[in-house]
C-alpha cells in the first residue's frame, strides 16, 4: 500500500504487515484485535499487566490500548467499532 509497507491478508480478519523503519530497527509492534477491550484489559490486569489508558482512532471506529514488554516491544489491543 506504501514503499515502506508491505502485506499479507492471512484469513478474512487476520493481517501481517512489514514496516521498513531504521529508526525503529530492533523492535517489534504487534497489533492484535480483541472482541471486548475491556474484557481484554480486565484479564490482562488479572495477571499483572498495566495497558496504557484506552484511546479512541480512526473517527471513532476503535478503540486501543498498548502495553510493553520489559525491552520495550509494544502490543496494542484493538477493538473494532461499528
Amino acid at each position: 500500500p506504501m514503499p515502506s509497507l508491505a502485506e499479507w491478508q492471512l484469513t478474512p480478519d487476520t493481517w501481517l504487515q512489514l514496516f521498513h523503519s531504521p529508526e525503529h530497527a530492533g523492535s517489534t509492534l504487534i497489533n492484535i484485535g480483541v472482541p471486548d477491550l475491556d474484557s481484554a484489559l480486565a484479564e490482562l490486569a488479572e495477571r499483572g499487566l498495566e495497558a496504557d489508558t484506552p484511546q479512541e482512532g480512526a473517527g471513532g471506529t476503535v478503540r486501543f490500548a498498548a502495553l510493553y514488554d520489559p525491552e520495550g516491544n509494544r502490543v496494542t489491543l484493538i477493538e473494532g467499532r461499528g
